[in-house]
């Protein structure tokens, strides 16, 4: 297995979000984790490690997390996952907050919604959904 871990401008002053890749080495099937910003900066690790990006895993809807999303959907396709409770706020300005870190609307539907103890598989690794509300309704 193969972790990445990227800080990305999320579009407030001088600040950043921890995006994440994991590749499974073999089949270099590869998860992108809350791409906030900066997609030229994590399409260029994923080319880099020659990834195949399946999945696009959100672990909530605010703007610092999905920041990039659109873009790398639209770029290096893979499917967009997050939790059923925070799917809402992909296309609801007023729950993704992007309006005040100045990020135009994102309006995508998730590819799947995700709920607690589910399982997603990259190659030959699984990972567990754990659900954790608290931040936000699906986190």
């Amino acid at each position: 297995m193969i972790l990445k871990q990227l800080k990305v401008n999320n579009g407030m002053l001088n600040d950043t979000t921890n995006c994440y890749i994991i590749q499974e080495e073999q089949s270099k099937e590869a998860i992108v984790v809350d791409p906030g910003g900066d997609c030229d900066k994590i399409i260029e690790m994923l080319d880099i490690l020659e990834a195949n990006l399946k999945y696009i895993y959100l672990t909530h809807c605010h703007g610092d997390h999905i920041g990039a999303l659109k873009e790398l959907k639209n770029k290096k396709g893979g499917k967009i996952l997050i939790h059923r409770f925070d799917a809402e706020g992909l296309y609801d300005k007023n729950i993704s907050l992007t309006d005040y870190i100045g990020i135009d609307e994102i309006n995508l539907e998730a590819d799947s919604r995700v709920d607690d103890d589910d399982s997603i598989h990259i190659g030959k690794l699984e990972f567990k959904i754990i659900h954790t509300p608290g931040h936000t309704a699906g986190r």
